[in-house]
């Protein structure tokens, strides 16, 4: 089984968080300001908030015997951006700008994309509403 794991900082009050394996666990006491690796979710149910570096560091995982080396980085800026900037086109909301970021990341891949002439894989309407905003970018 793989656990991810994610660096956490305790803003509020102290407590205590279980850990370990079944039948085996440890309670270890979290201060105000102390920060703990913990899986996502359970560092989540604690009320933990993640810790916010631009890289995350490496943490150890567990794939059955073997450990491995994962990494985790923050959602990139240039998505967020462009998923912004998209909402505020007519006709395109939330999801469909998520769906757009998804397939060109940056609003550079977007750009290049339509100078080339590609086919955008959205609606007719969608694709030509692009085309119109961000054909002459380049």
């Amino acid at each position: 089984m793989f656990v991810l794991k994610m660096e956490f900082i305790n803003k509020g009050p102290t407590q205590k968080v279980r850990q370990g394996k079944p039948g085996k666990y440890l309670w270890k006491t979290v201060k105000t300001g102390e920060t703990i690796e913990l899986p996502e979710e359970i560092g989540k149910d604690y009320g933990f908030e993640p810790v916010a570096n631009e890289e995350r560091k490496a943490t150890e995982g567990k794939v059955s015997d073997k450990k491995v080396e994962t990494k985790q980085f923050e959602e990139s800026k240039k998505k967020e951006n462009l998923v912004e900037s998209l909402q505020k086109f007519k006709r395109i909301g939330k999801k469909t700008a998520e769906d757009i970021a998804n397939v060109y990341p940056s609003e550079e891949e977007l750009v290049e994309a339509i100078s080339n002439n590609e086919e955008l894989p959205f609606r007719d309407d969608i694709a030509d509403l692009l085309k119109k905003e961000y054909g002459n970018k380049k």
